[in-house]
């Protein structure tokens, strides 16, 4: 009976970790503060910015509560009470964009998706939009004979290309970092992103916007070391 019961644990602890990869894609995300920064930077904007973010999934691969999403994304607006390092995750307020191409069932487990992977800051979702979205992060830079096949800053994290578009409510356009965007020269990631499942990294933001409804403000915060492009799994 007892190796019984093992092995129905061990069965359970598989089943739950396969449940747990089952999903997989691309991920984008911006602030309205650097998050590729040194301690100068990021101690004189904390407490006063870095409380607005847009936040994009798409999903290549997967499904969410047994509904097949491949091929759709889903995003989020998000503003929060300070500087999201410092924040009340519970009490911050968002706007959900939810990809036009998903049938209804694809909607609802889109937006389960979205907020069991940004926890908290999503418990107060104020509105949900539909759009006709768009994420796309490119390839890696090639490497010809061994070498790039563009000069690299070997001490900057290089995050290949990225761009998200929701028209007429939300953008994120980002370019890899390169050794202008050192400042202080001593630069890190200052933070994580704000979505659970994401390896990705640090990105300059050419683009970062917010313009629908319901959050009480809008922004266009371009121009900073403030996104990460990378991929996520869950």
């Amino acid at each position: 009976m007892i190796k019984s019961f093992a092995a129905v644990c061990a069965a359970l602890c598989v089943a739950g970790a396969v449940q747990a990869g089952s999903i997989k894609g691309e991920y984008v995300e911006s602030r309205t503060a650097d998050i590729y920064t040194g301690p100068c930077f990021s101690n004189s904007e904390i407490f006063n910015t870095g409380h607005q973010a847009v936040v994009a999934w798409k999903v290549t691969e997967g499904s969410w509560d047994g509904v097949d999403v491949s091929g759709l994304s889903v995003a989020a607006a998000i503003r929060g009470t300070t500087t999201f390092s410092e924040d009340k995750p519970e009490l911050a307020r968002s706007v959900l964009i939810v990809d036009a191409k998903a049938t209804e069932k694809q909607k609802e487990a889109l937006i389960a998706m979205a907020k069991t992977l940004a926890g908290k800051r999503l418990n107060h979702v104020v509105v949900v939009r539909t759009s006709e979205l768009a994420l796309t992060i490119e390839s890696p830079r090639r490497k010809a004979h061994g070498h790039s096949a563009a000069p690299a800053d070997h001490s900057m994290p290089e995050a290949p290309a990225a761009s998200f578009q929701a028209p007429g409510l939300a953008e994120i356009s980002t370019r890899s970092l390169n050794h202008n965007d050192h400042v202080c020269g001593n630069e890190s990631v200052a933070y994580a992103p704000l979505s659970q499942g994401v390896k990705a990294l640090p990105a300059y933001t050419t683009g970062h916007k917010f313009q629908g409804l319901g959050l009480g403000t809008t922004w266009n915060d371009p121009n900073c070391r403030s996104s990460f492009v990378g991929h996520f799994s869950y």
